[in-house]
């Protein structure tokens, strides 16, 4: 695996994603993927080592009405950091909600008992897709869902992070729980 803390090694995990390394020539080149089931998975971002000892990272990122690589970060003094960067900025949801309904696959589904202000927030959001309000108090996620909360773009009217099994909402910690 590429030179990376425990840290970001969880974050990985937690997102579902894995890290593919490659040299070209005196560049070292390591992909972030998402784990889509196929042996190379899909791309997401990567971070390249130069020469030099500097790193650069790129994400995939929205650019108008569909997604494209674009530098996110110059002249970061380690892997750790480039990937971090990528971690950082990159967004895979729609490409998650695509896997999902791969034929075959059974879409994995997550719910949480929340605050009613919170659950009713949750089920007005436009993005992520995936998020069913079940009840006054309890919302239902995809992991497409679950995977764009771990990295939402800003700016979102309430604090919002998911981290391991939790849902953390305005500082409020909530319990995540898979479905199947």
């Amino acid at each position: 695996m590429a030179d990376v803390g425990a840290a970001v090694r969880k974050l990985l995990e937690q997102r579902n994603l894995f890290l593919k390394t490659e040299h070209d020539g005196p560049e070292k080149i390591v992909y972030v993927c998402v784990d889509d089931g196929e042996p190379g998975g899909y791309p997401v971002g990567h971070a390249i080592g130069t020469a030099g000892g500097v790193w650069l990272a790129y994400a995939r990122v929205p650019q108008g009405t569909y997604f494209d690589s674009a530098q996110v970060a110059v002249g970061l003094p380690t892997c750790d950091a480039a990937v971090r960067a990528v971690l950082d900025h990159a967004r895979y949801a729609d490409y998650l909600r695509a896997v999902e309904r791969s034929p075959g696959r059974a879409t994995k589904t997550y719910t949480a008992v929340v605050d009613p202000g919170h659950a009713e927030w949750l089920a007005k959001l436009e993005e992520p897709r995936g998020i069913t309000r079940l009840s006054d108090d309890k919302v239902r996620f995809t992991e497409s869902a679950v995977a764009y909360l771990r990295n939402p773009p800003p700016p979102l009217s309430l604090f919002v992070e998911v981290q391991g099994d939790q849902l953390i909402l305005d500082f409020t910690t909530y319990k995540l729980t898979r479905d199947r």
